[in-house]
Formats: structure tokens, sequence, C-alpha cells
């Protein structure tokens, strides 16, 4: 019962959520990953990261002081897709820099942040930027934090928008020696202490920070006595999505987009376009009822270009309330031969 027949060799999980009201839904998700080489071409990659069942963070021992690696991939529903990517950033043929701009072209999706060496406030001054030829690109380099000054005060102030984050501060009196960050937006770099520009990253922001938060909806005494435990009707489906605001699509990516790295491998420049991937579901029932599922989305693009390779993420979600306790099990095909490029039977025959 509940069981995958994945004839695939990618990883697979699956998992029951409740829609809005309760209803039971199936969810299946493939997270499809490939190798990238450097003539821009892409392969099945031997290691296939598992489906993510929840949030992981950049040090598992710290969750809630450190920033999101990977987030959890079997959420209810996404609205579109999201590019997440995770890395560092590379100065040119390996040579010292003090400061370089990254970039990032997926699809409809083009993004470029600055990265600079590590300074410090000096008075009311940042100090020159030191060297660097990799930089790691996490939110514990962008702007936040908290406020020096009130750390060991009963109600220490934190930038919530990035409360890992480096540089916050609500006055001068304990801005000496504070770490600036390393990574800002192109348009809003800090020049003053009391500047609060957004935190700048490619990768994905934890589910408790804004504008994640701002979208979970609202949970009073209105909401305990009418809804509980179902999610409140003011829950925008928009808390699911991880990626920056900037990093997800105007619509739902298919597959063979053109992608573009710039200065986050140490070869300066990466283009690959992201595989094709055909896949079909099929849930088969004790009942002897078979059901296909719709066509499934890409809800999460991850890149990473330190190996180098993309994840796909496609996610399908079943409603089958009434046949909670009658699934048997669900096959996954891929409807296409990626290595010959050769179609497939469609489906297979009755299940073995």
């Amino acid at each position: 019962m509940w069981q995958l027949d994945n004839r695939t060799p990618f990883a697979a999980e699956r998992t029951w959520v409740r829609d809005r009201n309760g209803a039971e839904i199936w969810l299946v998700a493939v997270k499809c990953t490939f190798a990238i080489k450097q003539d821009g071409t892409t392969e099945i990659a031997q290691d296939q990261p598992p489906v993510m069942m929840a949030p992981e963070h950049a040090d598992p021992a710290a969750p809630a002081k450190s920033s999101l690696k990977y987030d959890m991939d079997l959420v209810r529903t996404k609205t579109t897709t999201d590019v997440v990517v995770l890395g560092h950033a590379y100065a040119p043929r390996g040579q010292p820099v003090t400061q370089l701009d990254i970039g990032l072209r997926a699809g409809p999706v083009l993004k470029r942040l600055r990265v600079t060496g590590d300074r410090l406030w000096q008075g009311r001054s940042p100090s020159p930027p030191l060297p660097f030829v990799k930089m790691p690109l996490v939110y514990e380099r962008a702007y936040g934090g908290y406020d020096p000054a009130s750390a060991e005060t009963e109600q220490p102030q934190w930038d919530m928008r990035n409360p890992v984050g480096t540089g916050y501060a609500l006055s001068t009196s304990r801005l000496e020696g504070l770490r600036l960050p390393n990574i800002e937006h192109l348009d809003k770099p800090i020049r003053h202490w009391d500047d609060r520009p957004p935190a700048a990253g490619l990768g994905p922001i934890c589910a408790h920070w804004p504008p994640r938060a701002n979208f979970a909806g609202t949970y009073d005494d209105k909401w305990q006595q009418e809804r509980f435990p179902l999610l409140p009707l003011d829950f925008d489906d928009r808390y699911y999505q991880c990626a920056p605001l900037d990093q997800q699509t105007p619509q739902f990516l298919t597959g063979g987009e053109p992608v573009t790295l710039l200065n986050l491998t140490p070869t300066g420049e990466l283009r690959f376009a992201l595989p094709r991937v055909f896949l079909g579901f099929e849930t088969f029932f004790y009942s002897g009822e078979r059901q296909l599922h719709d066509r499934p989305k890409l809800h999460t693009v991850i890149i990473e270009p330190d190996f180098p390779r993309v994840s796909l993420v496609w996610h399908t979600a079943l409603p089958c309330h009434p046949k909670v306790y009658k699934l048997k099990h669900t096959r996954i095909i891929q409807k296409q031969d990626l290595s010959a490029n050769r179609t497939s039977a469609a489906f297979a025959e009755n299940e073995a």
C-alpha cells in the first residue's frame, strides 16, 4: 500500500497532504539530476540526490541560526517554477579580486549580483575589501543579522528578512568592527551604516523569513475556533515558493530553456540548456481501478555549479480522498529515452 514503482533512473518520493478543506491528496515528486559538461551538454548523473522530505540547513546542527540549503520538495503545490543556485563566486582565472559581478540567466530569469571581499565598519566607513578567489554564496554573507548593541538586552533586534546575515545596526554605538555583507544587489550597495537593503542571494529562502512568512495566513482566535487544524482562509500558495521573487518564473518551465552562469564556476562562464524530461504517472488501486495523473509540473530547478549539476524536481498531485486506503501504488515511467532520444512505449502494459 502507498508504494512507488519507479521505473526511471531518478530519485522519487511520495506523501499524503490535505487540501485547504481537509481532503487527502497523493503527492509524488521525481528529482531528475543531470551532470553538466563543459561543452554545455548534460547527461544523467550517476549520483541522484534524494527528494527532500524536509528542509536541510547549511548547518544542520543549528538550523535556526543558518540559512536554508535545500527546501523540502514534497510541498502541497507551487504557483510557478523556483530557480535556485547553490555554490560559490569564483574570481576569473583564479586571480584574486576585491570585487566581481556574478550572473544567472535561466529562461526568463535574469539576475546579477555584486560580490565584494571581506570588509568591516571602521568608524562610519567600510574598510577596503580584502582580495578573494572563492566566496560562498550563502545568506550569512548577505545583509541582515542582529543589532550588536541590543544583543545582550532582553529584546535583541533582528532584521527578520535575513536574521542570519550581517551588517544590521540600529545605531553607531557598536558599529566598529561589524562585518559588512559580501553579497549585494548592484543597484543597492551599502554606503551608510543605516542603509537597509534587501538581502541578496541566489539560494532558497527559509519559510519563516519574509516574504514567505507573509503568505502563511492568519492564525488567530477565529481560525482556532472555525478552521483549526486546516489552513486559514487567507493562506496564499506563494508561501511554498522558496526562491527569491526575481528567481520565480512567470510561468512553469518545461525544460529546454537556456541557462548561463557568470563567475559561478572556475571557468568563468557556463552555458547549457535545462534537460527535457518526459515522465508518466499512473496510480493503481486495490479495486482494480487505474488512474493516469495530469502532466507533472516543474516545481524547482536547483543549479549546483560546483559539481557541476542541475536537478529538476517534477511534481504531481492526485486528489483521492475517498480512496486513501484503496491506493496500492504509483508507477513512474520515463516516456523518452534521453540517451538515444528515442520514444519508448507510452505506458507499460498492465502491472506484472
